[in-house]
């Protein structure tokens, strides 16, 4: 009888997913040979450390190949799917629910979910940071280990707020282009317009939508989003809706017509037609490629 191969919950117990009633899980120095995820929605946020190996990976329909020294900052909502792994692939983890997330980012500037989406692989160098991030990994897991500590939960999230903002601080001039123009409610402003991407984009798909929700004019919001990230709203919103579309075409059976419904399209027709203006190929053709339900649920 042919046997499956180990999937990363399999060989680690914890990555991506939550043991029952856990709000938390931290893994160290995991052997994960062959993995194989399925492509999937994330319910709860992930840091991956990369100890040894490489792998390649999908975000949000994007290609990463992940190596020794780098670092996924995987958060609620994005698509994720493993596609390739060296054997000796080797990863620390730190998984833990939303509303942990959501706790201990309350305190940081609006952008910082942005971030996040946009720049899901960090490689870390220097060996302060090193060292750093080793530390906070042994923190985590001794903290993890000590189930009936009173302070337990606390613990682990003023730890993980503490590295968040640490890594949020030394990388974030890297990818935003900050100038005088650049205040700092423009970055709020992109931020909140990101989260609303996130949360709506499947269904809406017009700026004045996001305008206001903002209660900014859309003439605001495209010069905003223009000049912080060089790309336009509804690129922004496209893009997305293009992965949720992406999603249902990979893991679900249903219709053209029943996935057209479903994102609010007028008709299968302009379904069509908008898949393909920014993939190059009609919905049919894209599920035939990728296939359909490779991994069962």
């Amino acid at each position: 009888m042919k046997q499956n191969k180990p999937t990363f919950a399999d060989s680690a117990t914890g990555i991506l997913q939550l043991p029952s009633e856990e709000p938390f899980v931290v893994g160290m120095n995991v052997s994960v040979p062959s993995p194989e995820f399925q492509l999937q929605k994330l319910e709860h946020f992930t840091l991956v450390f990369v100890n040894q190996g490489t792998a390649q990976v999908e975000i949000d329909f994007r290609l990463f190949r992940i190596k020794q020294g780098d670092m996924l900052v995987l958060a609620t909502a994005q698509f994720f799917q493993c596609i390739e792994a060296t054997p000796d692939l080797n990863l620390s983890y730190v998984t833990f629910t939303h509303d942990i997330y959501h706790e201990v980012t309350l305190v940081f500037d609006t952008p910082f979910f942005a971030f996040l989406k946009e720049y899901p692989c960090l490689s870390v160098s220097g060996e302060e940071n090193v060292r750093h991030l080793n530390h906070m990994l042994h923190a985590l897991a001794d903290i993890y280990q000590e189930r009936d500590h009173t302070f337990r939960l606390p613990m682990f999230r003023n730890l993980v707020q503490n590295f968040l903002m640490n890594l949020y601080d030394k990388v974030k001039g890297q990818f935003l282009n900050h100038d005088i123009a650049h205040t700092s409610q423009q970055e709020e402003l992109l931020g909140k317009f990101i989260v609303l991407v996130f949360q709506h984009s499947g269904n809406r798909r017009e700026v004045q939508f996001y305008a206001d929700s903002l209660s900014i004019t859309t003439r605001y919001l495209s010069s905003v989003v223009k000049s912080l990230t060089g790309n336009t709203p509804k690129d922004i919103i496209d893009t997305r809706c293009i992965q949720e579309i992406k999603m249902q075409l990979r893991t679900t059976r249903d219709s053209m017509q029943e996935i057209a419904f479903r994102l609010d399209f007028p008709d299968q027709s302009f379904f069509n037609r908008y898949f393909k203006k920014h993939t190059g190929i009609t919905p049919l053709e894209y599920r035939r490629s990728r296939g359909s339900l490779l991994v069962s649920f």
